[in-house]
C-alpha cells in the first residue's frame, strides 16, 4: 500500500509539474507579442480583426499591441464599441493610437457586434477574437493557414495570462478541446463563408446560456462537414480569467454564458 501510495504521489507531482511548465510557457509565449517584434513576416490577404467592446478601456492597448506584432500581414482592426460616452472617448484614444478603425454600435449584444463589425471590415478574412486577448506572434498566420488548407473555420487553443491558479485548471482542457468546440475569442472565416453561413444568430443571448460563438461552429458543421472546422492547436491565444473568476468554471461550464 505504502508503494502504491508513493507511486500515485510521483504521478500527481510529475502530472502538477508538467502542468505548469505548460502554463508558464504558454503565457510566455503570448507575453511576447506585446514587446517584441516577430522574426519574420509573411503577406497574404487582408485580414480584418473584430473585436466587440464594452467598457474594454483596461484590455484593449495588450491586444492591439500583439496584432501589431503579428507575422502576418496585412491586417485591419474593427473596434465595434457599445460603450457609455466616457468609456467611449478612452476607447477612441487606444484605437487612434493604434490605427483601429471604430465603429458605434449602441445596442447591446455580442452577436449584434460582431455582426457589425464583419459588415464595417473590408478584409477578406475575418477573425473575431474578445477584447481581453492576447495573440501569440503567429496566431494569425496559423489561422489563415488553415483556412488555405479548406477550412472553412479556423480557431485556436487559449491559454490564461492573468491567474496562475485558473490557468493550471484551464490549460489540460486545451489539450483535449474537441475541434468543434468553437469559442469566439479566436475564430476565423473567408468573409463570403461567414456572410453564407447568415453571419452570428442575433437571437443567441449568451447571458441566457445560448452561445452565439458554439452555434456558429455548429451550424458550419452542419452546412460543411466535420472537417470544415480546423483546430489549430499551435495557434495560441491568451485570455483574461476575469469570467472564471466572477462566475467559476461549473457554472461557465454548464450555462457557457458570459462573454
Amino acid at each position: 500500500m505504502r508503494k502504491l501510495l508513493l507511486s500515485v504521489g510521483w504521478t500527481v507531482l510529475g502530472v502538477f509539474v508538467m502542468d505548469l511548465i505548460g502554463t508558464i510557457g504558454s503565457r510566455a509565449r503570448v507575453e511576447r507579442a506585446l514587446g517584441q517584434d516577430p522574426e519574420y513576416r509573411i503577406k497574404g490577404p487582408l485580414v480584418s480583426v473584430v473585436i466587440p467592446a464594452l467598457e474594454e478601456q483596461d484590455y484593449l492597448g495588450p491586444l492591439l499591441e500583439s496584432i501589431a506584432h503579428q507575422t502576418y500581414w496585412p491586417i485591419e482592426v474593427v473596434i465595434v464599441d457599445s460603450s457609455p460616452p466616457e468609456e467611449k472617448r478612452a476607447t477612441e484614444e487606444i484605437a487612434a493610437a493604434y490605427g483601429a478603425q471604430m465603429v458605434d454600435v449602441p445596442k447591446l449584444g455580442v452577436s449584434i457586434a460582431r455582426n457589425k463589425g464583419a459588415e464595417a471590415a473590408t478584409g477578406r478574412v475575418l477573425l473575431f477574437c474578445d477584447a481581453d486577448c492576447i495573440l501569440a506572434h503567429d496566431f494569425t498566420e496559423l489561422l489563415v493557414r488553415e483556412l488555405g488548407h479548406g477550412a472553412v473555420l479556423a480557431h485556436g487553443v487559449e491559454c490564461i495570462y492573468d491567474n496562475l491558479p485558473i490557468a493550471m485548471v484551464w490549460t489540460p482542457w486545451q489539450l483535449i478541446k474537441p475541434a468543434n468546440y468553437t469559442t469566439g475569442r479566436g475564430i476565423a472565416m473567408r468573409c463570403e463563408d461567414f456572410w453564407e453561413m447568415g453571419g452570428y444568430d442575433e437571437a443567441c443571448d449568451p447571458m441566457e446560456g445560448y452561445r452565439e460563438d458554439l452555434d456558429l461552429g455548429r451550424r458550419v458543421i452542419a452546412r460543411f462537414g466535420p472537417e470544415s472546422v480546423g483546430l489549430v492547436r499551435h495557434a495560441l491565444m491568451g485570455t483574461s480569467a476575469r469570467r472564471e473568476a466572477v462566475y467559476g468554471f461549473r457554472k461557465l461550464w454548464k450555462t457557457q454564458v458570459v462573454r
